[in-house]
C-alpha cells in the first residue's frame, strides 16, 4: 500500500484537465477507484494537515500546529510508526514532521523540507539500495527561474528515486509527498489563469503554455511511473491536503540578512549564533553559551536590525527579543519587558505554531512592514549598519497571486477498493483507519476518523470485519537513532517557509 501526497492539488485543478484528457494515469486510477472531496483540518497549512493524515487526529490531539514543528511535538504515534511495530515494513520518503527521523525496524525514513539536518533512517539508506539520494531542499531565497528550475526538478526525480525505493526495500506500506503543485500556485497562478479574478477557483484548464498546466502534466506522468512499480493487488492512495484558489496579489519580504551580516562582520560560528530564517520573518539563534559573549551577541545582532532605516530615519523592522534562559538578578529585564515577551510568545504560538524552545541564550525576531517596504522598494536610499544602500539591495521580495482552499483530493484504488463512479466525501481524519485496515491491523481506539466501509469490496469486508485495538495497549512513539533531542536547533534551519509559498 502506498500513499502519495499531492501538496495542494485540488479537483478545481484536476477535473478539468481530466476533461481534456491531460491527465490519462489519474483518470485510470479512478475507473478502477474511487475519489473523494477530501475535508482537512484547520489551520489549513502543510505540517498541520500531513500530520493529521499521518495520525488520524486533530491538530490538538497530535499537538503539531506550525511550521517551526519537528516530531519531537508529537503526541501520539502516527498510523506508520504503529504499523512499523506491529512488524509491518514501513518506508517513508520526503514526508511532513518526520525529523528527527524514527528508526523504523526494517523501513526507512527520509525526512521531508522542515527537517533541521541532513539525517536519514538508516544512515546508510542510499549506499545500501544504490539509489541516488534525492529529496527537496528549500535553502535560500530564490528567484522565479530558480523555483521553476526546482519545481521541475522534483517532478522529474522524485517519482523515478521513491520506485527505485519501493523496489529496493520491497515495504509493506510507503507514502511520499510531492510539492509541486503547492510551490507553483503560490507564485505561478496568474501565470496560468491571467484574466482570473481576485478569489475564486479555476474552471477552465491552465493556459497552455503556463506552469501550472505543466506541472499536472508532470504529476501525472510521475503517478504513471509509480503505478508501474506496483502490482495489481498493491493499494495506491492519493491525497493532498487542500486546494488552491486565487487571491489578491501580495508581497512577502526577504532580508538579504546572512550575506549583510557577514559584511558586517558577524560571524556565526564565532559569535554563536544560528540564523534560523530570513524569510518574511528574520529569527536569529543566540545558541546557549557563556553568559557575557553571548550576550553581547544578542545586543549586537538587536543593534544591527534596529539600524535598517528609510530616507527619513524610519526604522524600517520592528524588533524583539527574548530571553531563552534565566539572567543574573543583576542583568534581569525589567517586569513591562518580560510581559511584553511573555505576550510575544504566545501571540507566535498561536498564530504561527511557533514556540522558540530549542535551547538558546535568547533570540531575535524581526520583521517588516509591508506598506513601508512596498512604497521604498526597489529605488529608495535606505541605510543598515551605517551603510545606505538601494532598498533593493537590502531586501528582496517575493510576489504570491495563489492561496489554500479547504477542500482537497483523495482518490484510492487497488486492492479491496471498490470502483465508485461517483464522488464521495471523506475527512482527512479518516485516512489512518483506511491504511490502518487495508494494512490488516486492528483500528486503534484513540483514532478520530472512521474507516470508509462503503469505498471497501462488500465480499472482502465481510472476509476480514475491521477490528479494533485500545491505544493503550500500543507501544509510544519511535525512538530516533539519528538526532537526539538535545540537539535541536543546533543545525541552521533557514528559511524553508517561503519555498511553499506559506506566510502562517
Amino acid at each position: 500500500m502506498v500513499l502519495v501526497g499531492i501538496d495542494g492539488l485540488g479537483w478545481s485543478l484536476v477535473d478539468p484537465m481530466l476533461a481534456a484528457g491531460e491527465m490519462p494515469h489519474l483518470a485510470a486510477l479512478l475507473k478502477r477507484g474511487a475519489g473523494a472531496d477530501l475535508e482537512t483540518v484547520k489551520p489549513v497549512i502543510s505540517p498541520v494537515v500531513w500530520t493529521s493524515i499521518a495520525t488520524g487526529r486533530s491538530p490538538d490531539a497530535h499537538g503539531i500546529l506550525g511550521f517551526l514543528a519537528t516530531r519531537m511535538q508529537l503526541r501520539t504515534p502516527t498510523i506508520f510508526e504503529r504499523l512499523a511495530l506491529a512488524g509491518r515494513r514501513v518506508a517513508l520518503y520526503d514526508y511532513l514532521v518526520t525529523w528527527p527521523p524514527p528508526a523504523l525496524p526494517d523501513g526507512f525514513t527520509v525526512p521531508g523540507w522542515m527537517r533541521r539536518g541532513p539525517e536519514i533512517w538508516p544512515a546508510d539508506l542510499w549506499a545500501r539500495t544504490g539509489v541516488v539520494d534525492y529529496r527537496v531542499v528549500y535553502d535560500r531565497a530564490e528567484s522565479q527561474e530558480q523555483h521553476r528550475a526546482g519545481i521541475r526538478e522534483e517532478l522529474a526525480r522524485k517519482p523515478a528515486t521513491f520506485a527505485a525505493l519501493l523496489e529496493a526495500w520491497d515495504p509493506d506500506v510507503a507514502a511520499t509527498i510531492v510539492y509541486a503543485v503547492d510551490r507553483t500556485g503560490h507564485r505561478f497562478w496568474r501565470d496560468a489563469w491571467p484574466d482570473a479574478g481576485d478569489e475564486g477557483r479555476p474552471t477552465q484548464a491552465p493556459r497552455e503554455d503556463s506552469l501550472m498546466r505543466e506541472v499536472l502534466r508532470g504529476l501525472d506522468v510521475g503517478l504513471g511511473t509509480l503505478v508501474g512499480a506496483l502490482e495489481p493487488e498493491d493499494v495506491l492512495l492519493l491525497a493532498s491536503d487542500h486546494g488552491f484558489q486565487a487571491v489578491e496579489p501580495r508581497h512577502v519580504w526577504a532580508m538579504r540578512t546572512r550575506e549583510l551580516l557577514r559584511e558586517a562582520g558577524f560571524d556565526e560560528t564565532r559569535d554563536g549564533f544560528t540564523l534560523v530564517r530570513q524569510w518574511g520573518v528574520i529569527v536569529a539563534r543566540v545558541r546557549p553559551g557563556p553568559f557575557d559573549p553571548r550576550d553581547a551577541t544578542l545586543e549586537r545582532l538587536t543593534a544591527f536590525f534596529e539600524s535598517a532605516r528609510g530616507p527619513d530615519g524610519e526604522g524600517l523592522l520592528d524588533v524583539q527579543v527574548l530571553d531563552g534562559i534565566e539572567r543574573p538578578a543583576d542583568r534581569r529585564r525589567s517586569l513591562w519587558n518580560r510581559i511584553r515577551q511573555r505576550g510575544f510568545r504566545l501571540a507566535a504560538s498561536y498564530l504561527f505554531g511557533a514556540t522558540f524552545d530549542d535551547p538558546a541564550h535568547g533570540w531575535v525576531v524581526a520583521r517588516f512592514d509591508g506598506d513601508q517596504m512596498k512604497s521604498l522598494w526597489p529605488d529608495a536610499t535606505v541605510s543598515l549598519d551605517g551603510r545606505e544602500m538601494r532598498a533593493e539591495a537590502l531586501v528582496a521580495r517575493e510576489d504570491f497571486d495563489g492561496q489554500h482552499h479547504d477542500t482537497a483530493v483523495f482518490v484510492a484504488a487497488g486492492g479491496p477498493i471498490r470502483a465508485r463512479a461517483e464522488r464521495g466525501r471523506i475527512s482527512v481524519l479518516d485516512v489512518a483507519s483506511l491504511v490502518a485496515y487495508l494494512a490488516g491491523e486492528p483500528l486503534p481506539d484513540d483514532l478520530e476518523g472512521t474507516l470508509p466501509r462503503d469505498w471497501i469490496d462488500p465480499a472482502w469486508l465481510a472476509a476480514h470485519p475491521p477490528r479494533s485495538i485500545p491505544a493503550s495497549e500500543l507501544p509510544g512513539l519511535l525512538p530516533s537513532d539519528s538526532a537526539p533531542a538535545e540537539s535541536v536547533g543546533d543545525p541552521a534551519m533557514l528559511e524553508r517557509l517561503r519555498s511553499l509559498g506559506y506566510v502562517e
